[in-house]
């Protein structure tokens, strides 16, 4: 990926495939310095979280790298993604004879690794790989899943364009971004408040729609996420306020939205690993105002506290305000006879 939907593709799979394994943005590849996109090794007794997903969860059940493009990869993109997997193949199979060796001389017995598959995420059909790799659609998977090299290579192309359009696929859609992302916003503000999958990808739709408004200049691509970014988002807000100034049921319809959002709030702080103490649960969760709540969800993406959530603003403000009555009163204070 060479743009600037990389960095969105790597947070998805970094956060969505966190809890199931070890998972590396950027990795490095011995022995030339290649990066994949991702590199996942899942850890056995995280299933349940895997299964949660859908079809990503499915890409990682087994030692991967994930190479991700939001168009089809040209026949160059692909040898370069094929050598990445190989190299990190060799160096997993040297290291995995280093460990034996320990091993033996420590009496234990040696586990054996399992090989590693690449995993090719395209928004576009690749359709001349499709063609002259002889590629066909792998069973058992969803229609746009193809295999190639069997177990000698273990490769899987991912035509995100040809998913089925559910749930179980819409993360890796997202990854795929490029035209497909437009359509995946929709579906994921269609999410309810609380869906692990909305938890994953919502903050990091986010923080790609603040970081493309700060850029002096758009691909089309980009143009209409940033549409469909502020159809979604931006009228589910003008309709919460309205949903606020209105009485009776749909007064009624706007606690519920809250109470939505601020489990969305815990969700995506338990997803990022954040300790939640009680006393800053019970007040996220008394939270009804829909405009912080959602303030509160877009801190909770990117803070490394939850101070930085619900406190950092207001204690910034207040330290400033200390600041400047200190400030007075030395102004004030007469000069010393």
């Amino acid at each position: 990926m060479r743009n600037r939907f990389d960095h969105a593709a790597k947070q998805i799979g970094q956060k969505a495939l966190a809890d199931s394994g070890a998972t590396v943005t950027h990795d490095e590849i011995s022995p030339e310095t290649q990066y994949a996109d991702l590199r996942h090794e899942p850890d056995p007794a995280r299933q349940a979280e895997r299964d949660r997903l859908g079809l990503l969860g499915r890409i990682a059940a087994f030692f991967c790298l994930i190479e991700v493009y939001s168009q089809a990869p040209s026949a160059e993109e692909f040898r370069a993604c094929l050598a990445k997997h190989l190299a990190a193949w060799q160096q997993r199979a040297r290291k995995a004879r280093s460990d034996r060796k320990k091993r033996r001389k420590q009496q234990r017995p040696a586990g054996a690794p399992a090989d590693p598959f690449l995993w090719i995420i395209a928004a576009g059909a690749p359709t001349t790989l499709l063609t002259r790799l002889k590629l066909d659609a792998a069973p058992s998977w969803p229609a746009g899943v193809y295999f190639f090299g069997d177990d000698v290579l273990r490769v899987g192309i991912v035509v995100a364009s040809e998913l089925p359009r559910d749930s179980t696929t819409l993360l890796v859609r997202i990854m795929a971004a490029g035209p497909l992302l437009a359509e995946a916003v929709k579906e994921v503000a269609a999410l309810p408040p609380d869906a692990y999958v909305r938890a994953v990808a919502e903050p990091v739709l986010l923080n790609l729609r603040h970081v493309l408004r700060q850029a002096s200049s758009r691909t089309p691509d980009e143009q209409e996420f940033m549409m469909a970014m502020y159809k979604t988002w931006e009228e589910g807000k003008a309709e919460a306020r309205i949903e606020g100034r209105t009485e009776g049921r749909i007064e009624g319809r706007t606690e519920g939205r809250a109470e939505g959002q601020a489990n969305a709030v815990l969700t995506v702080l338990r997803v990022r690993g954040i300790a939640v103490p009680d006393a800053a649960r019970a007040r996220i969760l008394a939270q009804t105002d829909l405009q912080r709540l959602e303030r509160w969800l877009e801190n909770a993406s990117v803070a490394t506290s939850i101070a930085e959530v619900i406190d950092g603003p207001e204690l910034k403000s207040a330290g400033r305000s200390r600041s400047s009555a200190r400030r007075g009163r030395a102004r004030r204070r007469p000069a010393a006879g």
